[in-house]
Order: C-alpha cells, then sequence, then structure tokens
C-alpha cells in the first residue's frame, strides 16, 4: 500500500526502495541506474541484503559464528541462478525499479505475502526483464 502510494505522489522514471533498516551506498544509483538504461525492459535490478549486525542465529548460537547465514547462499547461489534464466525476485528492498513496469501490472502487488517476489512475477509475465547485480550496495 504505502509503495502503491507513493507511486501517485512522485514522478521519476526509475524507484529505488530500501528498508529502513538498509543504508545505500554513495554509488547505488551509478551502479544499477545504467543497466536500466542500456535495457529498456528491465524492470528490476535487485542487489543483495547485506546486513552488519550478526542475525539471531549468528548471536545467540555457539554455531552461529561458524555457519555462514542464510542469506549467503540466497543471495549468493539462488538469485545468481535465478538472474541466469532471468528470473530474478525482487526482495523488498535494496533494488532500482521501473516506474512504467510496476504501473503496467497495476502497482505493486498487494494480494499475498510475499508481494515483493509476486510483482516481480508479475513484471516478467508481461515480457519484463529482472536482474541481479550481486555486489552489496
Amino acid at each position: 500500500g504505502n509503495l502503491n502510494h507513493a507511486l501517485r505522489v512522485t514522478e521519476g522514471e526509475y524507484v529505488v526502495i530500501f528498508d529502513c533498516d538498509h543504508i545505500p551506498t554513495r554509488g547505488f544509483l551509478k551502479k544499477t541506474i545504467g543497466w536500466m538504461m542500456a535495457d529498456r525492459k528491465l524492470a528490476l535490478l535487485q542487489t543483495p541484503h547485506h546486513f552488519y549486525s550478526p542475525d539471531p542465529f549468528q548471536r545467540n548460537l555457539a554455531s552461529g559464528q561458524h555457519v555462514p547465514p542464510e542469506g549467503n547462499m540466497f543471495y549468493g547461489l539462488v538469485q545468481d541462478g535465478n538472474d541466469f534464466w532471468d528470473a530474478t525476485f525482487f526482495c523488498g528492498s535494496c533494488a532500482a525499479i521501473r516506474r512504467s513496469a510496476v504501473l503496467g501490472i497495476g502497482g505493486f502487488a498487494t494480494e499475498t505475502v510475499t508481494e515483493d517476489a509476486h510483482t516481480a512475477l508479475k513484471m516478467q509475465r508481461e515480457g519484463w526483464h529482472t536482474a541481479y547485480l550481486r555486489e552489496p550496495l
């Protein structure tokens, strides 16, 4: 709902989304928007979520310091594989999105609890491309 409201009161062709606990690097736009300008069918460029603080598993369990966090697998292996097949998921944060692609599917999906991934699937169904840049930004 908040993202769809923001689309109605803003104007730019590109939308960049961050959760409140994510802080973009200074070069985020330089490293993402160029990909979207080069491919006019690119609806989404997702970058990995990167957390400075340890997650609860890492912090509270004895083996937590020796076992990599699950995000390493998802933002390493899974999203790389998705990218290979032009099937990158939108993960709700750390992404650049083309406004016209989102508006073309009626806005951000709100009918599921996985609205971010569902939004990406809807754009892909309409012929839009999605991509993953494996660089924490």
